[in-house]
C-alpha cells in the first residue's frame, strides 16, 4: 500500500501546531507529511517585506516540525507562503492540497502520540477513504479506536450499528485486533457537539468531509469546523 499525504498547515505568526514531543513519535512511516506554512499579513505590509524579517525564523520552526515527523518514520517536506488570511489563504492551502495530492489535512490542537483515535462516521460515504488512512496508522502502537455515530434519533441506531460493524470488519481485514476496535451510536441533536464531547477521551480524531464549504474563505466543512471549534483534540480531515 502506498503511503498517504497527510497536509499540516502552520499559521504563523502563532503556529497553532507545535513540534512533537520525542516521546510521543511512534509509527508514522505509512505517511508522507507536507508542512503548509503560512505568514497571515496585516494590512499594510507587503509579502517582500515580512519574507525579509520572518522568513528564516519561520524555516526554523518548520524544520524543526519536520525533524520530528522524520523521527518519527514519516517522509517530510516543507513549504512556506506569505499571504492574506482568508479567501486567500484557503484558496492557496486548496491548491497545495490538490498539488501534492493530499489523502488528508491535520488541523487543530497539539499533535501528540496517535494511539487513542476517534472516527466519527455520518453514513457509509466515505467508508473506503477511512479505512485506507486508519491502515497507515501503526497498529502495534495503536490501544484504541473508536467508530462513532450521532444519531439523530433511535430510528437510526440499527442502520448506524450496522454501517460502523462493516467498517470495523474492514479494519480487522487490515490487520487491527477486534477488541481495538470500538463501536460507538449515541443520540444527539448536534452531531458537531456530540463529536467534540467525544473527542476529549482521545489525542486525535479521524473524520471524512461530507458537506459543501459554507464560502471560499474556508478549507474546512461546518461539522469539522464545529469540531474544531469545541475541542483541543487534533483533527484529521480526509479529502474527496
Amino acid at each position: 500500500m502506498s503511503a498517504q499525504t497527510l497536509l499540516v498547515p502552520v499559521v504563523f505568526p502563532d503556529p497553532s501546531v507545535y513540534p512533537l514531543d520525542d516521546g510521543n513519535i511512534v509509527g508514522l512511516s505509512g505517511f508522507d507529511v507536507v508542512l503548509f506554512g503560512y505568514w497571515e499579513l496585516p494590512e499594510g505590509v507587503s509579502p517582500e517585506t515580512a519574507r525579509a524579517a520572518h522568513e528564516t525564523d519561520a524555516q526554523a520552526v518548520l524544520y524543526e516540525m519536520a525533524a520530528q515527523f522524520s523521527r518519527g518514520g514519516a517522509s517530510t517536506s516543507v513549504q512556506l507562503h506569505f499571504g492574506r488570511p482568508g479567501a486567500e489563504a484557503a484558496a492557496l492551502q486548496d491548491r497545495i492540497a490538490e498539488s501534492t495530492d493530499a489523502d488528508a489535512v491535520l488541523v487543530g490542537g497539539h499533535v501528540t502520540m496517535w494511539a487513542n483515535v476517534l472516527v466519527p462516521l455520518r453514513d457509509a460515504r466515505r467508508r473506503d477513504e477511512v479505512v485506507t488512512f486508519l491502515s497507515g496508522l501503526d497498529v502495534d502502537s495503536l490501544f484504541t479506536l473508536e467508530l462513532f455515530h450521532a444519531a439523530s434519533d433511535r430510528g437510526e441506531i440499527d442502520a448506524a450499528t450496522e454501517t460502523l460493524a462493516s467498517v470495523k470488519a474492514a479494519l480487522v481485514e487490515q490487520g487491527f485486533a477486534a477488541d481495538a476496535v470500538d463501536v460507538t451510536v449515541e443520540v444527539h441533536d448536534d452531531a458537531g457537539r456530540a463529536i467534540a464531547e467525544r473527542a476529549q477521551r482521545h489525542n486525535l480524531v479521524v473524520m471524512g468531509e461530507t458537506e459543501e464549504l459554507p464560502d471560499d474563505a474556508k478549507f474546512l466543512g461546518p461539522v469539522s469546523q464545529a469540531v474544531l471549534d469545541r475541542t483541543d483534540t487534533p483533527v484529521v480531515v480526509l479529502r474527496e
